[in-house]
């Protein structure tokens, strides 16, 4: 009898949950929609010789996704190589690239695996640093004679480092210059530094928790990368990865891209941590003040003075080898 009485109420809470679930969804999907076309409508470009694609290219026989913008074609060409591995950064283009799109022609790419490129098939295995500096290669190539220039401008974020000084290193003839934002120098040496402060701030805040958690670490985590997620929460926490950047903003700017469809973003959200987990073990070994001594090409650094993410201290060190 207890059961009967239950049964009901239960089922109309459930039926009124469903349907809650529904319209917030609903509402959710409208406001997306809305958003896209504003922002669409905004950043749209419409210079006689400019140029705005989203489309797909063929990379080492794996199908990967570009979108090109710039207010002229025959701006010189800069290729962005997002970090991560696995962060596609195409959904910020709009965004924060707009001025760059008055003296270049921009190419984002969501690299092998990566944000829009995630929904095609790929293979464990082809994800090593040699893969996705073979598939940079191709692509570099393949914008030289698109837009029929000898050189082309490179920018490396964070793991978009590692690729663009290799590449940098290797084929000079193909660069007018090689800019790093967030520049990788030597790992092993950030994780040890980066560890460093978080404890010694924890220890400032007399954060117990924090230095608890942080007590049985050990850099460069290329046993277990579980350990790398504890020290990045706390890095964070004290200012000593993205100081003051608002987290829902970047969320944002990736559910309301015009880029990046519903499945887009559930693909997106599924790889950035799996790849950089699967990758880490090899990433952790770069150490470009013993592998890349000269780089044969104008070279830029852009850097957080407060960056204990990639430390600033260490590029410092390579500027002076460079």
């Amino acid at each position: 009898m207890l059961r009967k009485y239950l049964l009901k109420p239960l089922t109309w809470l459930v039926g009124w949950l469903v349907v809650l679930l529904v319209v917030i969804s609903g509402a959710g999907l409208t406001y997306r929609t809305f958003k896209q076309s504003e922002i669409r409508s905004a950043t749209k470009i419409d210079t006689p010789n400019g140029i705005e694609s989203l489309e797909t290219t063929n990379l080492n026989g794996s199908t990967q996704w570009i979108y090109i913008r710039g207010q002229d074609k025959n701006n010189p060409v800069l290729l962005f190589l997002h970090g991560g591995p696995g962060t596609g950064e195409m959904a910020v283009a709009r965004r924060f690239g707009l001025e760059l799109e008055k003296h270049f022609t921009i190419v984002h790419w969501d690299q092998r695996a990566s944000g829009k490129s995630r929904r095609e098939d790929f293979n464990d295995d082809d994800l090593t640093i040699q893969t996705y500096l073979e598939d940079t290669l191709v692509l570099v190539n393949q914008l030289r004679e698109r837009f029929d220039q000898d050189k082309i401008y490179i920018v490396g974020h964070s793991w978009g480092t590692i690729l663009g000084t290799y590449i940098a290193r290797d084929h000079p003839e193909l660069f007018h210059a090689y800019i790093g934002m967030g520049q990788v120098v030597d790992l092993k040496l950030s994780e040890i530094a980066s560890l460093d402060y978080a404890r010694e701030e924890a220890r400032k805040d007399g954060n117990e928790k924090a230095l608890e958690a942080l007590a049985d670490l050990n850099p460069p985590y290329d046993k277990d990368t579980s350990e790398l997620v504890v020290q990045r929460k706390w890095l964070h926490a004290y200012g000593g990865g993205m100081r003051g950047f608002p987290y829902m903003q970047a969320i944002t700017l990736l559910l309301t891209s015009p880029e990046y469809s519903v499945l887009d973003c559930i693909a997106y959200m599924g790889g950035t941590t799996a790849i950089a987990t699967q990758m880490w073990p090899e990433i952790v070994q770069v150490d470009f003040m013993a592998e890349a001594t000269k780089l044969d090409v104008p070279v830029y650094f852009f850097l957080g003075r407060h960056d204990y993410n990639t430390p600033t201290l260490f590029v410092e060190q390579y500027f002076e080898i460079l």
